[in-house]
């Protein structure tokens, strides 16, 4: 009985140590994957309006060709671009988040259609996030080549 009992103690606490990171997740991490999803979302559906309540002021972003946008450049290209996005998602997500500051990297894939062509686009992110008036801004972003 005994042995019975010890067994279970110990696949309980193996089982439930696989469980820990998913649980570890702190709020700031969870409000930021949201951000990161009205992101995601924002650019699926060329949302002005999503993008001026995400997007710091300051931002540097940075495209994988090398094209570096302020905010103002990077709404107005992203809200003239004439491809139809068909997906988007973001995956092989981390979140560290330190005080008011954030480092996300993911990777981006993309799938869009123009003029009956479709392209894929996949990508490495990193995006730097800052605590502004209480609300994660994006600040920078980097994508790069895979």
């Amino acid at each position: 009985m005994q042995r019975i009992l010890l067994s279970a103690l110990v696949l309980f606490i193996s089982f439930a140590g696989t469980m820990l990171p998913a649980q570890a997740q702190s709020n700031e991490e969870a409000n930021l994957a949201q951000a990161m999803e009205a992101l995601r979302a924002a650019m699926f559906a060329r949302d002005a309006k999503q993008f001026e309540a995400l997007i710091s002021e300051n931002v540097s972003y940075g495209h994988s060709a090398g094209r570096i946008e302020n905010k103002k450049e990077f709404i107005t290209a992203a809200l003239a671009n004439k491809s139809v996005m068909k997906s988007l998602t973001f995956t092989d997500q981390t979140i560290k988040v330190t005080g008011d500051k954030a480092v996300v990297r993911n990777t981006y894939n993309g799938v869009s259609e123009l003029d009956g062509k479709t392209n894929t686009t996949k990508i490495g992110v990193l995006l730097v996030w800052n605590k502004e008036g209480g609300a994660w801004k994006l600040y920078a972003r980097q994508a790069y080549r895979l």
